[in-house]
């Protein structure tokens, strides 16, 4: 089954808050500051995309968006939204992050082969930004070694 492009952004936005989230509750769980400072910068973009994408759609999409987003958001980086991150060490929740964002790269990475004109390349744009997440994770982990 297709997903529509309207769908699309729908389950992005969400992935978004819910990283979002999670990146601010892990920032609170931390007491590394220079970990809780990287993720309250991560969740801080992350709260950017998901403006970034209702801009985007009320640019590419004729009429409104799904009212919710559907079972595909899953696929994205919405697991971060729904782990606990006060039941995890730093490790395991950067791991999981880590996890999440890759899958976002993948999902951006998609919508922007399968889109043309400027929504490819906001979706490319957006596929980068996961990464630049991944790479700061990354090296967070390094340092919990």
């Amino acid at each position: 089954m297709a997903i529509t492009l309207a769908q699309a952004i729908r389950n992005a936005i969400a992935a978004e808050h819910a990283a979002e989230k999670f990146y601010l509750r892990l920032a609170q769980s931390t007491p590394d500051e220079k970990a809780r400072q990287i993720l309250l910068g991560i969740a801080a973009q992350e709260r950017e995309h998901a403006a970034g994408l209702q801009d985007v759609a009320k640019r590419l999409v004729a009429g409104t968006l799904p009212e919710r987003a559907d079972r595909h958001v899953n696929v994205i980086e919405s697991a971060p939204g729904a782990v606990d991150a006060e039941n995890l060490s730093l490790r395991e929740a950067l791991e999981i992050a880590v996890d999440a964002e890759n899958g976002a790269i993948l999902y951006y990475d998609a919508l922007a082969t399968t889109s043309s004109g400027d929504a490819a390349i906001f979706f490319e744009h957006m596929g980068k930004e996961e990464e630049g997440h991944a790479v700061a994770i990354r090296k967070l982990l390094e340092q919990a070694v």
